[in-house]
């Protein structure tokens, strides 16, 4: 259910009063909105909630204005030489990449920019859309994202001024079970199939490191009418959202999409074609760790006398296991694989030998780093190890 956000009061649908506007309790009659002291409006974007009447529909994402979900707006300003100004504050951060703007219609093909004023970035200080209403300005308009659909509602105003974009011809045929009704873009009205939302099924790598990595996202139903989709990675634990460095189209099924990600973690994928039709991966299908990092450095572990007994430890950060890959230990040595210990009682050398060796450590989700070591077993000494 939308609520409706007037001059004046927040009132639900029913006409319950919420919350006063105006503190001193005038009501429009009484208050005149200048450009120099607009009425403003404090304006953020978090994701809907089921209670959206836009939920699953568009962008995950919603405008909340003065702290209410995509409120239907009323705004009033009837005198042509005396306009009422209105003040859209995107100042807060979450604004950032959501330029809010005016539509003649809910598909957005027509912005509507009469007596409409912006000043500085979404999501920066000082950033707002202000509208001056007078006898002129249509009376219904849209709010919306310039780049994201469905994420505002509709701006009624008390005008004689009609916005005939907004008028609706009803189908002529009861159309049949499961269709949908869609638009021409003209406002004709007819049945149809039901929309078809992307899917998304797979990706690869579903691993990658803190640093840009392209990703192949395979699923349905992609578009591309000469603008990509958008795609967003939310993290699983909080909610943040990155959006994809960049985005191309390969066909209907595979978009690869370039991301940065500093924050390690799992990651839901969101992705929404041009036409505001949107889908989220059912589960986090993105993993974003650094490999393993070896503090040990390549090179000789240290010596040990034929028959001595051989310790040395090598470690990375990241890793859960260590194995050896290639080369030989001295006889009677092994590596514990959880903890990198590499130990034992060395036998079988009869004269003073190198054995080389490398490691390779392993994460978590499987991602891996090798490095080379060695182990000198001398021979005409006695005791353990001898480090270098």
């Amino acid at each position: 259910m939308s609520s409706i956000l007037k001059v004046d009061t927040i009132q639900d649908q029913n006409g319950n009063l919420i919350i006063s506007k105006d503190s001193g309790g005038a009501g429009f009659q009484g208050k005149y909105y200048s450009s120099s002291a607009p009425l403003v409006y404090e304006v953020k974007v978090a994701a809907k909630t089921a209670d959206s009447p836009y939920f699953n529909v568009g962008s995950s994402l919603g405008y909340y204005i003065n702290g209410i979900q995509t409120p239907i707006i009323e705004l009033k300003g009837q005198d042509s030489s005396k306009p009422y100004y209105y003040r859209f504050d995107q100042s807060d951060s979450s604004n950032s990449g959501h330029p809010l703007r005016f539509y003649n219609n809910a598909s957005k093909t027509t912005q509507y920019t009469t007596g409409v004023t912006t000043n500085g970035t979404p999501g920066s200080s000082g950033a707002y859309t202000q509208i001056a209403v007078d006898s002129t300005t249509p009376n219904v308009l849209f709010y919306q994202c310039t780049a994201h659909g469905n994420m505002g509602n509709y701006v009624l105003h008390n005008s004689t001024h009609l916005n005939t974009g907004v008028f609706l011809k009803m189908p002529t045929s009861d159309g049949t079970a499961n269709q949908v009704i869609s638009t021409n873009g003209s406002g004709v009205l007819s049945f149809s199939d039901s929309v078809l939302f992307p899917t998304i099924s797979s990706i690869s790598p579903s691993v990658i490191e803190n640093t840009q990595t392209a990703v192949t996202i395979t699923g349905t139903n992609f578009k591309d009418s000469s603008t990509p989709p958008f795609v967003d990675a939310i993290n699983a634990s909080t909610g943040a959202i990155i959006t994809a460095d960049s985005v191309s189209f390969t066909n209907a099924t595979t978009v690869v999409a370039t991301f940065t990600i500093s924050v390690d973690g799992t990651y839901f994928l969101r992705l929404e074609n041009n036409d505001g039709i949107a889908c989220r991966s059912g589960t986090a299908l993105l993993t974003v760790s650094d490999a393993p990092g070896w503090t040990t450095g390549a090179g000789s572990l240290g010596t040990v006398s034929n028959g001595g007994s051989v310790n040395f430890t090598v470690a990375a950060t990241n890793a859960t296991s260590y194995a050896k890959t290639s080369g030989s230990f001295p006889g009677g040595v092994t590596i514990n694989s959880s903890t990198g210990v590499i130990s034992g009682t060395e036998s079988g050398s009869t004269q003073t030998t190198t054995y080389t060796f490398t490691i390779r450590a392993t994460d978590a989700q499987g991602q891996t780093a090798d490095r080379q070591f060695s182990i000198t077993i001398s021979h005409g000494s006695s005791g353990g190890a001898q480090f270098n």
